[in-house]
């Protein structure tokens, strides 16, 4: 079995670590840890990276000590924040006088890409081939090597992020002395889980990631990730509206919502749930506070889902299935509390399969592996491409082809 490979997936409200590689197209996961939760992001930004750095890197020692050896690959999972998207066309010839295709070809196409710029503000993150053509039509999903041709035509999705949010990683993880090979952006790693692992499922839905502090509302276009939006309200601010509202600690209350979640039962249950003193809590109680919460955060996905605009796609935005991961996905009940969202297929929650990591909290991170393999032929860590001064950003429009260098 060849060289494991260490995801760092950096969530809103924990950090988790996963080690594991692939055995014949399948994940195999060696080892998970998660942190508790704590506020990590704000918006675009970081809230304590001296804090996060020092818990990424005692949480890799820990890794380190569980294994038994050092973990060399290691590629992070981030956000989509201020994601944008391009979809392009690059042409090169093969090196190899025979016309055979080697790896050096496809990291050669891949660099044409990684070359672009559109902004100041944005920063590249991720190549995410759509297909491969040679001499002759013929197409590929997966880079053809070995193939005889003159020519590779590569078309691809060339995903950016904020600027300052992905520089201020790449210091976090600098500070600390660990070597990233890539940057995985956490929707699109649970697109090609999903592709690659469910058969028949959807090529196109909206994948609702609900996460500790942040949810983000991604939409995936015959399996790739071209548009996102963040909302800054997640599953931790239900733990607080509980632990206000009762006045109890934010413990007690993270985990009676984990525990009772929303009855949904015709006959609710109005059992006694919390005693404390004079302090009680029936389920009843916790029902209408989890209902508050869910029926504004519906209100805010809506005005979002009808807010988007697919440039140059016929997409119906109303028709599309909804998906929903993330840690804030566990909540007893979630399904019929997000049922208002008026899709007509409802809202499902993928589960995984995978021996090791069945929890789908750790779905990001299987995501980021099975990223990082299906594309490992390809290094496209941007840190270290010359970028070359194009047309002016104001030219640029999402979805619409590159010039040719």
């Amino acid at each position: 079995m060849e060289q494991s490979t260490l995801i760092i997936d950096i969530g809103s409200g924990s950090i988790k670590m996963l080690v594991g590689n692939e055995l014949s197209g399948k994940p195999v996961i060696l080892h998970t840890m998660q942190s508790d939760y704590y506020p990590i992001l704000s918006g675009e930004k970081l809230l304590d990276p001296s804090k996060t750095a020092a818990l990424i890197k005692s949480m890799y020692q820990d890794m380190r000590t569980h294994l038994g050896y050092d973990l060399d690959h290691i590629q992070v999972v981030i956000s989509p924040i201020q994601l944008d998207v391009f979809h392009g066309e690059k042409r090169t010839n093969t090196v190899d006088p025979n016309g055979t295709i080697h790896p050096m070809d496809i990291q050669n196409i891949h660099s044409m890409f990684s070359k672009e710029i559109v902004a100041p503000s944005l920063k590249q993150v991720g190549i995410v081939p759509v297909s491969y053509q040679i001499d002759g039509g013929k197409t590929s999903l997966n880079p053809p090597l070995g193939e005889m041709t003159a020519n590779i035509l590569l078309q691809a999705y060339v995903q950016y992020v904020n600027a300052p949010f992905l520089t201020d990683i790449q210091s976090l993880f600098s500070s600390i002395g660990l070597p990233i090979k890539r940057y995985i952006l956490d929707g699109q790693g649970i697109a090609d889980m999903l592709e690659t692992q469910y058969k028949d499922f959807p090529n196109t839905y909206v994948l609702l990631d609900h996460g500790a502090h942040q949810t983000y509302i991604n939409l995936i276009s015959q399996h790739k990730l071209i548009r996102s939006m963040v909302m800054e309200t997640g599953s931790e601010q239900l733990t607080s509206l509980i632990a206000h509202r009762f006045q109890i600690e934010e413990k007690t209350a993270r985990k009676l919502k984990e525990t009772f979640g929303l009855e949904t039962r015709e006959q609710v249950f109005d059992g006694l749930i919390y005693k404390q003193g004079e302090q009680i809590i029936l389920q009843s109680d916790l029902n209408s506070v989890i209902k508050e919460f869910y029926q504004a955060l519906v209100e805010e996905i809506n005005t979002i889902l009808k807010a988007y605009e697919v440039d140059k796609h016929d997409v119906d935005i109303s028709d599309l299935p909804i998906k929903i991961v993330g840690g804030g996905s566990n909540l007893i009940g979630i399904a019929s509390l997000l049922k208002p969202l008026g899709q007509q297929q409802g809202v499902e929650k993928p589960y995984i399969k995978t021996i090791g990591a069945r929890n789908i909290q750790v779905l990001s991170s299987l995501g980021g592996l099975r990223f990082a393999y299906r594309y490992r032929l390809i290094e496209d860590d941007v840190r270290h491409h010359v970028r070359l001064e194009r047309q002016s950003p104001a030219t640029k429009h999402r979805f619409t082809n590159y010039d040719e260098e």
